[in-house]
């Protein structure tokens, strides 16, 4: 089966794209993900919802905390239906769903005690200054994932993005330099501009970023001259096409600032 495959790659960059992360942060991760599937077992029959921790009996095919962990990270990265997702894995469907809905919060539970979960709120400007107070540098850009087609015409062209051609949901996402999301928000329909939401959710009329530099991308231009006590780093937009510039470029420097 899949897992059996993936056991065997050798190559990061393979590993990666199935699960999002390197395969040593991956075989760290395991036991810090067995000990939160085990504590949550215990809280469960403290709360009655369980008379005991379940031992023996038949073993399906997620038989290790290895190969759940496995599952649910490759559920993540690469996103299949559900039917898709128990095909790949020797079930159906439905307990493709059920493993899902059950290992999440697991995944949740291990990575909140490892103190990488990303910020979901913030509601004042000094709580974000505390949350990047060590940073120097961060990143905002919207983050695109393919959701069900909805069949409301009107839900449709909501969620209709022109840039992926497809339907999705947006996220706003903070990152430093390394890649670490510090913060996501908002999921709204993939219609919504990605400076648009960043005005909703970091008004200009307030002082969010003053304290680091920050770097977006081209859907962000226009967020100089309304967050003007903030250092922004913009890439250069190539020129128009005109009668007078048949062959825009940018410069050499340009290119490089880039």
């Amino acid at each position: 089966m899949i897992y059996d495959k993936f056991s065997q790659i050798t190559d990061d960059r393979i590993v990666e794209s199935l699960i999002g992360m390197p395969k040593a942060k991956f075989t760290a991760l395991v036991k810090v993900f067995e000990s939160a599937a085990q504590a949550i077992d215990r809280e469960r029959v403290e709360k009655g919802e369980i008379k005991h921790v379940k031992q023996g009996g038949p073993k399906g095919y997620l038989d290790s905390y290895e190969k759940k962990l496995f599952f649910v990270l490759y559920y993540l990265k690469t996103y299949p239906t559900f039917d898709v997702l128990g095909f790949h894995f020797g079930f159906s469907g439905g307990h493709a769903h059920a493993h899902i809905d059950r290992l999440l919060p697991v995944l949740g539970r291990a990575l909140t005690s490892l103190n990488v979960m990303p910020e979901r709120t913030l509601t004042t400007p000094a709580e974000f200054s505390q949350l990047i107070d060590q940073y120097k540098n961060i990143a905002i850009d919207g983050v695109e994932v393919a959701c069900v087609r909805p069949q409301d015409e009107t839900e449709q062209e909501k969620h209709y993005s022109g840039k992926k051609k497809r339907h999705t949901l947006k996220s706003l996402v903070i990152s430093d330099f390394n890649r670490r999301i510090l913060f996501l928000c908002c999921i709204v329909a993939g219609s919504v501009h990605d400076y648009t939401l960043m005005k909703d959710v970091f008004t200009p009329d307030s002082a969010w970023f003053e304290k680091v530099n920050l770097w977006l991308d081209l859907g962000f231009l226009g967020a100089d001259k309304d967050y003007q006590s903030t250092q922004i780093y913009l890439p250069h937009k190539k020129p128009r096409k005109s009668k007078k510039n048949p062959n825009p470029t940018l410069t050499p420097e340009q290119k490089k600032q880039n």
